[in-house]
């Protein structure tokens, strides 16, 4: 019993996809700091927790929705390899979801809108526009960028991030393109995504614009003095990374898998340098 309640426990765990949903309290949190507040804030201690909840919940819901295609794509994670059922794993992502909107509620009223249009965004996404192709690229990035700009209105300036939301933004719609191609076998069951409505050699293609358009405003934040020497240094490593990157995809189709894998590690990087760029 002991050891079944253990797998479950773990299972959970993963299913959450920790890793991302530490990128998004890093990006809540300096979101906050870039809008000029200090670096303990009620607010935005609340809004990492909000973002957290959020992101975690997201990913046992994606799970949930992604049940026959992750048999073939994703074989490992908990649903496929039985370790939840597909029900405990909505269950459970209806719980992260509501821990999100609860928190939200103690910071102020356009937080508390702004999960509930995520959330309900979200389940738009699950429903209708995964199956869209490019459109659910662009949800997802989306939701996935918002996370800065949500720090900055918990502490009242919800402009002032805005730039960093761009980047990001721009940074996982190449990654989410890049996922499609990585997957077009799985997703032929489900889907209709990029890859398979331009082929693939054109979605990479599509992918690689949208991290180069990442280069070129990277820059932008440390000439806009909104962040200091420390974020354009390692900023240069991140731009050297989605470089690689494109030049990886357009040599061979098989680096897909590689490279979004870099993409990851490239906006934990990112996170890092505008850390630096907040304290130097």
């Amino acid at each position: 019993m002991t050891s079944r309640i253990l797998v479950k426990s773990l299972a959970l765990c993963e299913s959450m996809r920790p890793f991302t949903s530490i990128l998004g309290i890093a990006g809540a949190y300096i979101g906050g700091i870039v809008a000029g507040a200090p670096f303990f804030s009620i607010p935005l201690i609340l809004a990492m927790a909000v973002v957290f909840f959020a992101g975690a919940g997201s990913m046992p819901f994606n799970d949930y929705f992604d049940r026959d295609v992750d048999i073939i794509s994703h074989p490992n994670r908990p649903i496929p390899s039985k370790r939840l059922s597909p029900q405990e794993t909505l269950y459970f992502s209806i719980l992260l979801f509501s821990l999100a909107v609860v928190f939200s509620m103690f910071i102020n009223l356009l937080c508390f809108v702004i999960v509930l249009f995520s959330l309900g965004f979200l389940y738009c996404y699950e429903v209708f526009f995964k199956n869209q192709g490019f459109v659910g690229n662009i949800v997802v990035a989306f939701l996935s960028s918002m996370s800065f700009t949500f720090g900055g209105t918990a502490v009242g300036n919800p402009f002032a991030s805005l730039l960093l939301s761009l980047l990001t933004f721009f940074l996982f719609t190449g990654r989410e393109i890049l996922k499609d191609v990585q997957d077009v076998k799985g997703d032929l069951l489900t889907r209709n995504t990029l890859p398979m409505r331009i082929g693939e050699k054109k979605a990479v293609l599509v992918a690689s614009f949208f991290l180069m358009v990442a280069v070129l405003l990277s820059p932008l934040p440390y000439l806009l003095h909104q962040l200091g020497i420390g974020y354009l240094i390692i900023i240069i490593m991140v731009d050297v990374m989605a470089m690689y990157i494109i030049i990886q995809n357009l040599r061979d189709l098989q680096n897909t898998e590689q490279s979004v894998r870099l993409t990851r590690i490239a906006a934990a990087v990112g996170v890092i340098a505008i850390i630096l760029g907040v304290v130097l």
